[in-house]
């Protein structure tokens, strides 16, 4: 998941930024630095920003807005959610894609046809890069 600070056009006077930096950033990110001494998240701020990156793991978008909803500067960001499968999982994908691939490969063969033009079959007419 992804923070970004939203710019609400130009820079806050010295009194409102110490206040709301005082009430709502520094609580927020206390509460992702406690999350994060509790494992409940990994992550961390992009230096010189006002945004930032953690990858939470939560079972199921419900649970997470709920989660994200409970920081103080939740609705003064932006919040990208990027979903994540396992290393694991995508090996298997990979794996599904290339059994996929070969039946495909064996039925066009059976019935002596390509499903792809390929040099051989139909002369150069693979682009060149």
């Amino acid at each position: 998941m992804i923070g970004r600070g939203i710019d609400y056009g130009g820079p806050m006077n010295p009194a409102d930024f110490a206040a709301v930096a005082e009430h709502v950033i520094l609580p927020s990110i206390q509460m992702l630095k406690d999350w994060e001494d509790k494992k409940v998240i990994v992550g961390g701020l992009f230096a010189g920003q006002r945004a930032g990156v953690m990858i939470i793991e939560s079972p199921s978008a419900e649970e997470l807005s709920k989660t994200m909803n409970s920081l103080p500067f939740w609705s003064q960001n932006t919040w990208e959610v990027v979903p994540l499968q396992s290393f694991q999982s995508g090996i298997d994908n990979v794996k599904m894609q290339i059994a996929q691939a070969k039946k495909m490969a064996d039925m066009a063969q059976a019935a002596d046809v390509s499903p792809m033009p390929t040099e051989k079959s139909q002369g150069n007419i693979l682009p060149q890069f």
